[in-house]
């Protein structure tokens, strides 16, 4: 017995099904960036570069206070 012939009605519908059932998909369209931003880097003045300096300064030494202080504590509570 010999298979039946699709109708071109049926091979639309099963054209449409399998792209239906493929998932979404993403169009290389959508993938291009046209419009490119460019990045803006601040530039600090010499004032504020000195700001910034004693900032850390300031921060590196508190941070170090708080690590001894953090040891000193660990090695008073560990002889007792």
């Amino acid at each position: 017995m010999s298979k039946t012939r699709k109708t071109r009605k049926e091979k639309i519908q099963s054209t449409k099904r399998a792209a239906a059932s493929s998932g979404f998909k993403i169009s290389t369209e959508w993938l291009k960036d046209e419009i490119q931003q460019e990045k803006v880097v601040p530039v600090m003045s010499k004032n504020e570069s000195k700001y910034f300096r004693a900032d850390l300064t300031k921060t590196f030494f508190l941070t170090m206070l708080v690590l001894a202080l953090e040891i000193a504590l660990w090695q008073y509570l560990s002889r007792h």
